[in-house]
């Protein structure tokens, strides 16, 4: 018998699956829209097709991001991709544009006021930090977490030597549209020549979304993310594994249109595993994007929430309480202890009116719980860093020191009183 793999294997002996990957049948349906809609826009006047040629790059962006995230995530097979229609990140395109424009601006500065040597050890170190920060807005959706030098640091330093292969890679594939198409220009028609430049351009920038989500995969235990599909439960092929059987079925029903059979199948899967997290998982995403199941969603969703909590998932149990929010606006977790590492999660990937909505009256609703003081101390730097309010976050520390004197969360309070007291006299002064 043949071991089980237990590591990821590297991005660099997978080279050949990301080439691949646009050519399946999702992929390459969007590159072949892409390529079409580029040679119609040769059609159109100059500025039309100016417009036109921009939305068909914030198209393939859009898409690009969507392929990163789901790769990063474990969805290798993409048996997910059918059910994932969630309209998340769609300004990611835009805030990419506002990062390129942002480093060619200190790339302009430096030429224009300092020197041409600057200027290019800045573009070098702009090029660089891209993939990062393209990672980064990929898991977050959030311009001021990918543009923030410590987190970049920890993804190019999670990943270690390999970054500098991965920033090799890309910047080959960036260059290789443009030496295809020169290559088959003299072989193609004039009036194909946009259609196939929208297709190869599209090619790439796909093959490079997933070179990177993948990378992220490979890497999500050392940059501290959870994916949905560990590597070793999809090692095996399909015909022998009934989980996979299960789940190859359940694509196939999707794919068909075959809706609630597929909701039937994914449901007897979770009742047959209840605590297994890519069966509930999948149910989840899928009651989530078919019209009328809010009632079902509510009910799994709350189900599967302690479970969730249970086994640390904390990041995911937060994603689960917000979808559950969007329906029932009301809900709040049964148990008390829930709610400090729901608000933590929250909090962590700045949701921080998600973060503020779940703690809000938890004093009340649950009086004398051990995390009431750590709820304060939440709260408190939700009104700093959130709203701004450094009056009202001074009364709640004031609170925290005052009934839980005795606490680990006071003398955290007694530090920020004493950053918001220097903070006050540098802006008096």
């Amino acid at each position: 018998m043949v071991p089980k793999p237990t590591a990821i294997p590297p991005y660099w002996t997978r080279f050949a699956s990301f080439f691949l990957y646009p050519l399946s049948l999702e992929p390459l349906l969007a590159c072949i829209a892409i390529g079409l809609l580029s040679g119609l826009s040769s059609l159109l006047f100059t500025l039309a097709g100016v417009v036109v040629q921009l939305l068909l790059l914030v198209a393939t962006l859009r898409y690009g991001y969507k392929v990163l995230e789901r790769t990063a995530r474990g969805n290798l097979d993409d048996g997910l991709a059918n059910i994932d229609r969630s309209s998340g990140g769609k300004y990611r395109p835009y805030k990419q544009f506002v990062v390129i424009a942002i480093g060619m601006t200190l790339v302009g500065y430096a030429a224009g006021f300092g020197s041409h040597h600057l200027a290019m050890i800045l573009l070098v170190l702009f090029a660089m930090l891209l993939p990062a920060n393209t990672m980064v807005l990929a898991l977050t959706d959030d311009l001021g977490e990918s543009l923030s030098p410590p987190r970049l640091w920890e993804v190019m330093h999670g990943i270690g030597v390999p970054y500098l292969g991965l920033c090799a890679c890309l910047l080959l594939l960036s260059s290789s549209s443009g030496a295809l198409l020169g290559l088959l220009l003299p072989v193609v028609p004039m009036s194909l020549l946009n259609v196939l430049g929208g297709f190869i351009g599209a090619y790439f920038i796909i093959v490079m979304f997933r070179l990177m989500g993948y990378t992220l995969y490979q890497y999500h235990a050392e940059l501290g993310f959870a994916v949905d599909v560990g590597f070793e439960s999809q090692v095996d092929a399909v015909g022998g594994d009934p989980v996979k059987q299960r789940l190859a079925e359940s694509t196939a029903l999707l794919k068909a249109g075959q809706y609630a059979e597929a909701i039937a199948l994914d449901r007897a899967e979770v009742t047959a595993r209840p605590d297994d997290f890519a069966a509930n998982l999948r149910l989840h995403r899928l009651l989530l994007a078919v019209p009328g199941q809010a009632s079902a969603m509510l009910a799994q969703a709350s189900e599967w929430l302690p479970s969730l909590l249970r086994s640390a998932r904390s990041r995911q149990a937060a994603e689960v309480i917000e979808a559950i929010w969007r329906e029932q606006p009301d809900y709040r977790p049964a148990l008390g202890a829930w709610y400090l590492p729901l608000a933590e999660a929250l909090f962590a990937v700045r949701r921080y009116d998600s973060a503020a909505h779940l703690i809000k009256g938890f004093d009340r609703r649950f009086p004398g719980h051990a995390d009431i003081a750590a709820i304060y101390l939440l709260g408190a730097r939700l009104l700093i860093e959130h709203r701004r309010d450094e009056a009202q976050a001074r009364r709640v520390l004031d609170a925290l020191r005052r009934h839980f004197p005795a606490s680990p969360a006071a003398a955290e309070a007694d530090q920020l009183l004493a950053l918001l007291d220097r903070l006050a006299g540098v802006a008096e002064a």
